[in-house]
């Protein structure tokens, strides 16, 4: 690579007289200038620097190809419902997401939350499950729903068991999926109850015992 900055012979002096640069040395450091990327205020990749002046707070810098690098934008957040909800026999509901506890390049309106960013999404949705009715254990059913579609192969299941001594049967179901989503696009996590009887459940704090 020296080459394309045209060095001068090693005996060439640097300056005429203390002072001002010789010309093949000032073409060496022109040269130089241009080739680190000075000139144009930033330093590419393939000279040590990144190739970008500015980040907005919390950018990510990713090689997109073998002499290049690309800036990521943070993307996170967690979002919850303090609302219990009933579900009809066999039939599909959306899961209530009310609130948003933190979150950056995502927006939660209507129980749907959508991406500003395009990228490949770490997506996690629990819900606490109780079952009231003494007679009958229920299969509960999760699963993603992107843009208004259902999402073949998201699907998880788990099974409420039936009221015992008055104490509702309780469950606690996680559901985790890796999803490519693009700018705009909006998801939703969407439940069923087999026989009506399971329903997603919040507690109260509680001060004796606390919690």
């Amino acid at each position: 690579m020296l080459n394309d900055t045209q060095v001068p012979a090693p005996r060439v002096r640097i300056t005429n007289d203390d002072q001002t640069p010789t010309r093949e040395w000032f073409r060496f450091f022109s040269n130089l200038y241009d080739f680190i990327g000075l000139r144009d205020g930033v330093m590419p990749a393939t000279s040590g620097g990144t190739g970008y002046v500015q980040y907005a707070v919390g950018d990510t810098l990713y090689a997109d190809t073998t002499t290049t690098l690309a800036r990521r934008a943070r993307v996170y957040g967690s979002f919850y419902s303090t609302a219990s909800s009933s579900f009809t026999a066999d039939t599909s509901t959306i899961i209530p997401v009310g609130s948003t506890l933190y979150s950056q390049n995502l927006t939660l309106a209507t129980n749907a939350i959508t991406v500003a960013v395009t990228g490949t999404y770490l997506i996690t949705a629990r819900v606490q499950l109780t079952n009231a009715n003494a007679a009958n254990d229920d299969d509960f059913f999760l699963w993603l729903r992107v843009n208004g579609a259902d999402v073949a192969d998201t699907a998880c299941r788990t099974s409420v068991l039936r009221s015992h001594g008055g104490t509702p049967g309780s469950a606690l179901l996680t559901a985790t999926h890796m999803r490519a989503l693009t700018a705009a696009d909006y998801f939703e996590i969407y439940g069923l109850s087999k026989l009506g009887y399971a329903n997603v459940n919040t507690y109260a704090s509680s001060g004796s015992p606390a919690y």
